[in-house]
């Protein structure tokens, strides 16, 4: 009777076995506070574990129908809007006009983009979603990478994988190669099964060896895979083309490329950096305490798709107000704009810029290896005197547009 109550009645265990003390609580917060508050590595690394290759497939497939219907609707809608508002020319002012003038003739060439009441909040938002989304799929793909080289460490010595031999003088490498093989040979699983196990033993041994050895670090990515979703998004049909690249049928008047004129994307994208670029007010949210970095890497990543990256860097309106400044160095303050701090943030996204081009050309030439194979060299006519213009006015103009040509080979892919 008595073993039945203690059986019914089991003794009562201390409360710190229960719930912890106090102090081991307090330590476990402190230990659990140093991945609170961010979105990182150890969240992705647990991620990877918990998803698997399929999960991840499954949540990279939803966000890349969230970033088509994005670019094919919200950011398409507005970019069509701020482009019958964008001037049609805007010229590169001479440096005498000094950082000052620059940047007036700016804000009056852009009053209309900089006015427009939703750039600031839903336009700004829908390319902050597209970044997020670029930035999750690479830092995805890192974690999974590690993962997978941590797998194929541990994975070596049962797959006959053994380590670089370290030999000192007057050792002979094939002894000290033979005598690891001896030391791994009871450690190779696909051997060691063939020899004792069933046939379907060595099957499925052979199987999971090679799911061991086939991993996507090896030689294959992801992020590149979803780039080039991304540029088919955007040059699907003529008509999306035509609002990242601008219409077809205007040759540039130089002809080669556009340089004053704002058909294409990329101006667009130097009339918006100019605008959150422009200083704000004490007490006001920052873009990047309201956006992050999702909104530059979405128009970094856009332009770098859509092959405008030169063209960006080189006739961008604030890298252009940047330089003057550095010669005149002047610091007044113009249309309630204090100009050093503003050319401060040009800077910074400067350099934000370039290392995300950096990232993205990496991903981008990889992509087009076989292509740069061969280095082709486009040769364009001299500039015509106008005596001589009237003689050749039947001959068909010579111009190159790197958009063009990018649709052009979309084209043959499908």
């Amino acid at each position: 009777m008595q073993r039945e109550k203690q059986s019914v009645h089991p003794q009562s265990q201390p409360p710190y076995y229960l719930y912890g003390t106090k102090a081991l609580n307090m330590a476990y917060m402190n230990i659990h506070a140093l991945n609170n508050g961010f979105i990182g590595a150890p969240h992705f690394r647990s991620m990877c574990k918990l998803l698997g290759y399929q999960g991840i497939a499954v949540v990279i497939e939803e966000l890349l129908k969230i970033v088509k219907s994005l670019l094919q609707g919200t950011i398409a809608q507005y970019v069509k809007t701020l482009m019958t508002v964008m001037p049609k020319v805007c010229k590169l002012p001479l440096y005498d006009y000094g950082s000052t003038g620059v940047l007036e003739y700016y804000q009056a060439q852009l009053r209309d983009i900089i006015q427009y009441p939703d750039v600031k909040t839903e336009m700004f938002q829908s390319f902050r979603e597209i970044g997020n989304a670029l930035l999750f799929c690479l830092l995805i793909e890192q974690a999974l990478s590690q993962e997978e080289v941590c797998d194929l460490l541990e994975a070596a010595p049962f797959q006959n994988i053994l380590p670089r031999i370290y030999c000192k003088d007057g050792e002979k490498p094939e002894t000290k190669l033979k005598r690891l093989e001896a030391k791994y040979s009871p450690l190779q699983v696909v051997p060691n099964i063939e020899r004792l196990g069933t046939p379907k033993q060595a099957s499925i041994a052979r199987e999971g060896d090679l799911l061991t050895k086939e991993r996507l670090c090896c030689g294959l990515s992801i992020f590149e895979t979803i780039l080039q979703r991304i540029r088919g998004f955007m040059l699907e049909s003529e008509e999306q083309a035509s609002i990242w690249i601008g219409p077809n049928r205007m040759p540039p008047p130089n002809g080669v490329i556009y340089v004053d004129e704002c058909f294409e994307f990329h101006r667009l994208w130097s009339a918006l950096q100019f605008i959150y670029c422009i200083p704000v007010g004490d007490g006001e949210f920052t873009i990047e305490e309201l956006f992050g970095e999702g909104l530059n890497w979405s128009g970094a990543t856009m332009i770098a798709l859509l092959g405008q990256h030169k063209r960006f860097e080189a006739l961008d309106f604030s890298y252009h107000l940047l330089k003057v400044q550095r010669v005149d160095g002047r610091d007044e303050l113009v249309r309630g704009i204090p100009l050093k701090r503003m050319v401060d943030r040009i800077r910074r996204f400067q350099v934000l810029n370039s290392q995300i081009f950096s990232i993205l050309s990496k991903f981008l030439t990889n992509a087009n290896g076989d292509a740069n194979t061969v280095e082709h060299v486009k040769c364009f006519q001299p500039p015509i005197h106008p005596a001589m213009a009237t003689a050749q006015a039947n001959s068909a103009p010579i111009y190159m547009r790197a958009a063009i040509l990018l649709q052009q080979q979309q084209r043959l892919k499908e």
